[in-house]
């Protein structure tokens, strides 16, 4: 059989066609959140059951079936690029094909493959993608179970592969925050969501990876009374902390013995004798809970939830403490800054961002990550570190040493200053960013005095 110009002409044609058609369906299985395929099922349950069953099946391994539709994708693009060579030299039984004729057959084909073959099936895929699978569905199971045998190989060889590289399977929970978090930026990217309802969704997908040291109060910033305090000098820390729960160490902070509920003091103010009892802080104290620092925060509540307690001691790693965490530190990782009435007014935002001058004022506590969240909006990043965790262990890792108020380096494309500093420790820095060409980057920080 003699395959004429024509004929060439459509086998690409139909060829161009069924792999734009595999590739669209590829790449939508890849893309497209299993949960929107399986409301795509939800819909058609009454309507058509069979269809919905289809749909359920590619939901329960969408992996594989991405798999299998990529095989009868790259088998009809092999054969548009043949058919493509054959329209352009005209090719007969017993003829040679010139390399100038192939070359600028398969450059042709090239193109249009690029075209229709990945670039139309991607856009498919991103704006019309679950019904593209409700439509297709019955192909995608037919091609699924013909190429059950081939992906079975290829599984296999995946398999062989993922142990050489000392890859672990992801576990069911990570396989469905990866896809919250993907419909998260699908939604944010379309401006659907907005950026309030996107934090909070991110933190509570986040809650099983943050750990206590990222949000605890640090030991140097603990309020706590010593055990041997009197009555007088406990009403007097209890005003000046403001804090519904206290900790109470005896001898230094390592040492805590116990937490002192402010409520437990009430009947204690108008009468310190009763019944000619003697107030003994020992008595009114509550147990302490304790929790490495390293513990998640999913952990974390779960805890505190069984134990019914609201404040734990964070302990590093040689039994010291390391800082205290409450419920309330919980809920604000998820909900943001929650302010007490008497906190109104007193303290600064841990970020105060001018996007007019391109700079931001930072709490030297603030961790590196929540940092930088907010200093994208002046277009700077601050660079995270095995030997610091915050903006200030960051400053102080840089410069080699505890800065007075008033310094200022430079760091890529950002001038960070001191605004404020105390002898052990950085309180506050302003991030200015500044422009490409006078922000060469330098080996060691230029430091200056303002």
């Amino acid at each position: 059989m003699t395959l004429t110009t024509q004929g060439w002409l459509w086998i690409s044609i139909g060829s161009l066609a069924a792999a734009s058609l595999f590739s669209a369906l590829h790449i939508s299985l890849r893309q497209v959140a299993r949960a929107s395929i399986e409301e795509a099922a939800g819909r058609r349950r009454e309507s058509r059951p069979r269809t919905a069953a289809m749909i359920m099946s590619i939901h329960a391994d969408t992996e594989g079936h991405a798999l299998a539709a990529a095989l009868p994708r790259a088998i009809f693009t092999m054969l548009f690029a043949v058919g493509m060579v054959g329209v352009v030299t005209g090719i007969g039984p017993g003829q040679a094909v010139g390399g100038a004729d192939m070359a600028i057959g398969l450059l042709i084909a090239a193109l249009l493959f690029w075209i229709l073959g990945i670039a139309v099936p991607t856009s498919v895929a991103r704006h019309a993608g679950v019904q593209t699978i409700a439509v297709w569905s019955p192909l995608i199971r037919a091609t699924a179970v013909l190429c059950s045998p081939l992906s079975r190989v290829t599984a296999f060889f995946d398999e062989i592969v993922r142990r050489l590289a000392g890859d672990t399977k992801p576990k069911n929970t990570d396989i469905l925050e990866a896809e919250l978090l993907s419909v998260v930026e699908e939604h944010d990217t379309d401006g659907q969501l907005d950026h309030i309802a996107r934090d909070m969704i991110e933190a509570v997908v986040e809650f099983g990876t943050t750990t206590v040291e990222e949000i605890m109060t640090p030991r140097t910033e603990v309020e706590a009374i010593e055990y041997t305090d009197d009555l007088e000098r406990i009403k007097q820390v209890v005003r000046k902390v403001g804090h519904s729960r206290i900790p109470v160490y005896k001898g230094d902070l390592d040492h805590i013995v116990g937490i002192l509920y402010a409520k437990d003091l009430l009947h204690w103010l108008s009468d310190p004798e009763q019944n000619g009892k003697r107030f003994v802080l020992r008595d009114v104290l509550r147990g302490a809970a304790f929790v490495p620092e390293t513990k998640t925060l999913r952990e974390l509540l779960t805890e505190l939830l069984a134990k019914r307690v609201h404040m734990a001691v964070a302990a590093d790693e040689y039994g010291g403490v390391a800082g205290i965490v409450t419920i309330e530190d919980i809920v604000e990782e998820i909900f943001g800054e929650i302010e007490d009435e008497y906190e109104q007014g007193e303290e600064r935002p841990s970020v105060d961002i001018d996007p007019e001058q391109s700079a931001a004022e930072i709490d030297a506590r603030k961790h590196i990550d929540d940092a930088n969240d907010a200093l994208e909006a002046i277009g700077v990043e601050l660079p995270e570190g095995e030997d610091y965790d915050t903006v200030g262990g960051f400053v102080v890792v840089t410069l080699g040493r505890i800065p007075e108020a008033g310094e200022s380096f430079r760091h890529e494309k950002a001038e960070i200053t001191v605004t404020e500093a105390e002898p052990t420790r950085v309180v506050r820095v302003r991030v200015v960013r500044v422009r490409e060409e006078s922000s060469a980057p330098e080996e060691t920080p230029a430091v200056r005095e303002e």
